[in-house]
């Protein structure tokens, strides 16, 4: 048998084999120390007591000042705190500053992308016209050569017919001087 099944055997032997046994009695008010009698002599200054309350009170002043508008400036004479929202007036303002300040920035950007617009247009324009103008010389390059072989092939065909009704003409002459029917022809310029 394998050790697994073995196991397994002498567990369940052995669970059978056990009673019920009543839990002894102890003092159990010894087993623990209350939490308040024992304090360790030294701690670190994360796990001081004040720790906590020092943060919950934080926390608690943040949150009176965010949600009392509090406004710390300084100047050149002070700090000057403000409770309370922004002046109406100095808020308009400090907007309409904003706005334009923001309206110049995107007139800048557009213009800079419109002048760039027009360049990478003009490059491309150019690149484009290039182009054809190469296709357009390659097509007529092309053409004119197909043009000029057709004219020479049928330049040469012509004059290889002309050439053989010669050579028929001058085989027919000569036949018929050979024969006799034909006187040949003397210049009488002398």
């Amino acid at each position: 048998m394998s050790k697994p099944q073995d196991f397994e055997r002498w567990l369940a032997d052995t669970a059978t084999q056990l009673n019920e046994e009543s839990v002894p009695e102890w003092p159990r008010e010894s087993t623990f120390r209350p939490r308040y009698t024992a304090q360790p002599k030294h701690t670190a200054w994360w796990q001081k007591p004040w720790l906590p309350v020092g943060s919950l009170a934080v926390s608690m002043f943040a949150m009176v000042l965010v949600l009392g508008q509090v406004q710390v400036s300084s100047t050149e004479h002070g700090f000057t705190v403000q409770f309370g929202g922004v002046d109406e007036a100095k808020l308009e303002t400090m907007v309409a500053q904003r706005l334009n300040e923001y309206g110049a920035q995107q007139q800048i950007t557009l213009a800079n992308y419109a002048t760039s617009l027009r360049a990478d247009f003009r490059e491309d324009f150019r690149t484009e016209m290039a182009q054809a103008n190469k296709q357009l010389a390659d097509y007529m390059l092309a053409v004119n050569r197909q043009e000029r072989e057709g004219d020479l092939a049928e330049l040469i065909r012509y004059v290889n017919e002309q050439r053989q009704d010669d050579q028929y003409y001058f085989a027919s002459q000569l036949q018929q001087v050979s024969d006799g029917w034909l006187q040949p022809a003397v210049s009488t310029n002398q």
